[in-house]
């Protein structure tokens, strides 16, 4: 036994004796290692002849534009205000005609230019200087504004033209460069990196999910590209955040396949469709999730449809079905969702799978065509019947006479009649007028059934509600800590 243990001994001896000496000869050499990838780093003159060479390579395809857009009136002062003897009436200042300036891209050799929207969307009259400083007159296209994209036309053949790369392979840290005319000053080249990929802006859209870059972007280069290191342009640059006006070194980008979708069809027909399903959708949260008795991941609730006539409504989707799969494609968040269906073609019949009261089922929906949005009816208000301190509103009994006034989709219910400040229901975004119909999975047909079901979940930390207002149901969820 000791005999064994004194050779077990030996053996780790050198077996750690050799261990140490690898990592010694390891720390070592790591200088060396160092020395040689110092050497196969590009020189600074190596990294300066990238951005040239891209440069020479784009720059000719970078144009500026300059618009003439529809006269508007000035505004004219109040009446009675006095008139300064000698002077011009200020009331009767004709229109004027406002006079504005970005930056596009030439796509294709004929001359057909990648731009926004707000540069050229209420222009009659635009002017593209090319980069050897020829000036040509315009025609637009085409233009989207839900993704502020356009696209223009000079009459011209055999232009130089920009490659549009896959902006799905875009990742945060690359290097990129930003071509345009900021302030008016053509053929401008900045550069930076990919501060982020996927940006949801706020009001932007449901369509952009935006590049974000710390290259300077200023007033100007709106509609002008952002390349990578190999020439091809990854985004059309369409705003910047910023508390002065210009560069902070925030600014974003429409990423390039979605520019290429909107491109063709704009370039087909001169307008962009997208599929509809008519519903108002919104995220599955868990506590959402867990008090309508969904388990599964990702989804999209429908608060509501849209109307009777909508293609949802005629599939028979309604208000608190869980849409977890559209056309084959696993349905991530409402936001993904109205991607999903916008991409499709009008016209087109798509299985739809949901979950309804735990059940999956499936329907078929021929695919409308997405309307722009508008808004609907005002509020209702009224005078408080009853007080529910838990959730910070007070409400009232809803009548026959509100529900027909009201258009209600479901007769009965508690319409809120005030809402405290900073309560649980102001934070969840609960507003006078609102009629709540559930709590959880708890009908509420009155005042009083609010009272009793908020009694039956007392001591819970958040609660669903299901709410109409504005002719259009939806499902909120109430953080009651």
């Amino acid at each position: 036994m000791d005999v064994k243990m004194k050779s077990f001994r030996k053996s780790f001896i050198r077996a750690r004796a050799m261990v140490f000496s690898l990592a010694l000869a390891v720390a070592m050499s790591a200088p060396v290692f160092a020395q040689q990838n110092r050497a196969q780093l590009p020189s600074p003159s190596d990294l300066s002849r990238v951005f040239i060479n891209v440069a020479k390579q784009v720059k000719p395809a970078v144009v500026n534009i300059d618009v003439v857009e529809k006269a508007r009136r000035v505004s004219r002062l109040p009446e009675g205000f006095p008139q300064i003897p000698g002077m011009p009436e200020f009331g009767n200042q004709p229109p004027r005609r406002a006079r504005g300036t970005g930056s596009g891209v030439i796509i294709s050799p004929d001359g057909y230019i990648l731009t926004n929207n707000h540069v050229v969307g209420e222009a009659v009259e635009i002017n593209v200087k090319l980069a050897d400083g020829r000036e040509l007159k315009a025609n637009r296209v085409g233009t989207d504004p839900e993704t502020d994209l356009a696209v223009i036309k000079v009459d011209l053949q055999g232009l130089p033209f920009a490659k549009l790369g896959d902006s799905g392979k875009v990742e945060q840290g690359e290097w990129v460069i930003a071509l345009g005319s900021p302030f008016g000053l053509s053929q401008t080249m900045t550069a930076g990196i990919v501060s982020a990929t996927g940006r949801d802006l706020p009001g932007a859209g449901q369509f952009t999910n935006f590049i974000q870059t710390d290259a300077s972007i200023n007033p100007g280069n709106s509609g002008g590209p952002l390349v990578n290191m190999e020439g091809e342009v990854i985004g059309i640059n369409t705003m910047i955040f910023s508390r002065t006006g210009g560069n902070e070194g925030i600014g974003f980008a429409i990423p390039s396949n979605l520019s290429s979708k909107v491109y063709a069809q704009l370039i087909k027909s001169g307008r962009v469709t997208r599929g509809y399903l008519g519903l108002y959708p919104r995220d599955v949260d868990p506590t959402l999730a867990r008090n309508i008795g969904f388990n599964g991941e990702g989804g999209a609730l429908v608060n509501d449809v849209s109307g009777r006539d909508t293609p949802a409504a005629k599939a028979g989707l309604r208000s608190g079905d869980i849409i977890t799969e559209v056309d084959g494609k696993a349905v991530k968040t409402a936001r993904h969702l109205t991607e999903i269906v916008s991409d499709l073609p009008v016209g087109k019949p798509v299985q739809v799978k949901f979950v309804r009261d735990g059940r999956v089922q499936t329907t078929t929906v021929t695919l409308g065509e997405r309307p722009r949005p508008n808004e609907t009816s005002p509020e209702n208000d009224g005078s408080p019947e009853q007080d529910m301190g838990k959730l910070g509103i007070s409400v009232q009994t809803v009548t026959p006479e509100m529900a027909s006034e009201l258009k209600l989709k479901i007769g009965t219910g508690a319409i809120v009649q005030s809402v405290q400040p900073a309560s649980p229901a102001a934070e969840a975004g609960i507003r006078t007028g609102d009629v709540i119909h559930k709590i959880n999975r708890i009908d509420v047909t009155s005042a009083q059934s609010l009272t009793r079901a908020l009694e039956q979940v007392k001591g819970e930390k958040q609660i669903v509600l299901q709410i109409e207002s504005r002719e259009q149901l939806r499902f909120v969820t109430v953080d009651l800590e």
